[in-house]
């Protein structure tokens, strides 16, 4: 038994100052389920808004009158809405067929000619887009004094005239005593149909729906009656500039069979030909006749009786959640620079203060 007790091994001491450890499965105080003295609390955070709640009422108080008072300046602004469909034209099934049977020649007449649809929402958005037809409408309408409403003086009927700043005044001094070339002397200068042309485009509203095959059209503007009126302009005008290029193209291409018709001998070519001679004045007659040419309007433009913006309570709304966290983050910013000079290191504070200054020392 003694021998036994012998040949055990010598039991762990543990030295004096040292921290005891814990036993297996038993409570440690440090472990990571614990809270520390680091860790985020939410009540602290809680009461730093609570510190700055005048601040915080103050700044979402003050944001929701500046959005109203100028909302409320906002003018507003009306818009109208049509819809178009296009249309296509009928179909030549047996001077076409007939003219591919031909071979060569009659297929290169077919495709020339052009027959089949005539109007398209690719061709539609083209054109509703193409510079020359805005700055038509515009001119033919007297457009510029309503978009540009502003520089536009009704009581004298013309354009307003700065009165000239001191920069200007002194450049045109110098230009007199060094004797240099004077430009336009008009002060202001007036608007022109390519200044024209982008505010246009804004206002006017393009949506193609190809599914339905439609397009929806729609023009803004601070008068409805006005909205109405240059969206119509935009209607007629679409339509006429596609029975203009129509009228135009069947002209051509009637010079062109005419010309094929003085050069063939063949009986059977040339009474095809004279029946597309024959279709090309139709399309003509068809493109004169008609009140909307290559589509039909669905639903016409209308008056809005109700204004589409500003929307003044969307504007006050965002702009007080917006100052709200902005407050918010400026309650736990003030915060940290009150606790700064008792919590951060002084030196990291000079470091601070020095990478501020424009000059560094």
């Amino acid at each position: 038994m003694s021998d036994d007790v012998q040949n055990l091994p010598a039991r762990p001491t543990i030295p004096a100052g040292e921290p005891h450890l814990p036993a297996p499965g038993g409570w440690n105080p440090s472990s990571p389920g614990m809270p520390e003295e680091d860790e985020i609390n939410l009540l602290d955070l809680f009461i730093v808004l609570l510190k700055h709640k005048v601040m915080i009422i103050s700044v979402v108080f003050l944001a929701g009158i500046a959005a109203l008072l100028i909302s409320l300046q906002m003018s507003n602004v009306y818009r109208s809405e049509a819809t178009i469909a296009p249309t296509t034209q009928e179909k030549t099934g047996g001077a076409l067929s007939a003219l591919g049977s031909l071979g060569g020649f009659g297929a290169m007449i077919a495709s020339e000619v052009g027959i089949g649809a005539t109007g398209s929402l690719d061709q539609f958005d083209v054109v509703l887009k193409s510079r020359d037809l805005t700055n038509t409408i515009i001119r033919e309408h007297n457009l510029l004094p309503i978009i540009f409403d502003k520089l536009w003086d009704a009581k004298t009927g013309d354009w307003k005239v700065d009165k000239p700043s001191l920069l200007q005044k002194a450049s045109e001094f110098l230009k007199g005593i060094f004797g240099l070339p004077d430009e336009k002397s008009s002060v202001s200068k007036n608007p022109t149909l390519q200044d024209a042309y982008k505010p246009m485009q804004e206002l006017l509203g393009k949506t193609p729906e190809k599914k339905q095959n439609v397009m929806r059209l729609s023009f803004e503007s601070k008068d409805p009656k006005m909205a109405q009126a240059i969206l119509n302009y935009y209607i007629i005008g679409l339509s006429e500039f596609l029975r203009r290029q129509t009228l135009e193209d069947a002209a051509a291409q009637q010079v062109h069979l005419n010309q094929q018709l003085s050069k063939t001998t063949d009986p059977l070519l040339k009474n095809r030909l004279y029946e597309l001679i024959a279709k090309q004045i139709e399309k003509e007659t068809l493109a004169k006749i008609q009140r909307y040419y290559s589509f039909n309007v669905i639903d016409p433009a209308f008056v809005p009786e109700k204004k589409f913006k500003p929307k003044r309570a969307q504007i006050c709304m965002i702009s007080v959640v917006v100052a709200f966290f902005i407050a918010i983050f400026l309650a736990f910013f003030l915060e940290y620079l009150k606790n700064m000079k008792t919590r951060e290191d002084p030196e990291r504070l000079a470091n601070l203060r020095q990478s501020m200054r424009l000059r560094n020392k």
